[in-house]
């Protein structure tokens, strides 16, 4: 078979197109997996643990009616799951994020720290999530006043949770508020 020039030519402009579009989505699939914090910053969340590190998985759940929402959400806005790998996903309700991340943009953060958490170490209760979510916010420079009494008034808000949230939101609060005091001092 004689190859010609005008052969190749469009051989090496079908290669690069595809390799423009696999470049694309590389990073198509990289920018989802990034959480939007309220200062702008996109991050992962990264974890080491057993034979396993890396960036645990997001997944941003979109529905149409309610009954298409990602059932391992319960009444949650995200929780954390480790998949049949034991690879841990964050699972988001996208529609939940899209209707009030803008009004309160510290919850949000909040509530990626905390399953962060719990996909970095799957043994953490809900108030050891709670308290790495409060610390990581303030490492990042991410807490002040006024957001940590956004963050007390949803929690507050909680009159009657699971034993493993301490049973009411008041409780979860103030556990986690004494959990960061103590390994800040």
């Amino acid at each position: 078979m004689l190859i010609n020039q005008f052969d190749i030519t469009i051989m090496i402009g079908k290669n690069i197109w595809l390799a423009c579009l696999l470049f694309v989505a590389l990073l198509g699939g990289r920018a989802a997996n990034a959480f939007p914090l309220s200062n702008g910053d996109q991050v992962q969340c990264h974890f080491a643990h057993g034979d396993k590190q890396g960036v645990a998985t997001e997944i941003w759940n979109t529905y149409r009616q309610p009954e298409e929402r990602n059932p391992e959400l319960g009444r949650a806005v995200a929780v954390m799951r480790l998949n049949s790998d034991g690879w841990p996903t964050i699972i988001i309700d996208a529609e939940a994020h899209k209707r009030n991340a803008k009004g309160s943009p510290a919850i949000w953060d909040f509530v990626y720290f905390h399953e962060c958490a719990h996909a970095q170490d799957p043994s953490l209760g809900e108030i050891e999530a709670n308290c790495a979510a409060y610390k990581e916010m303030s490492r990042r420079g991410l807490m002040n006043f006024h957001r940590m009494k956004d963050l007390e008034a949803v929690h507050l808000s909680m009159l009657m949770l699971p034993e493993e949230y301490g049973g009411s939101g008041l409780k979860l609060w103030h556990k986690t508020l004494e959990c960061a005091r103590k390994s800040d001092g």
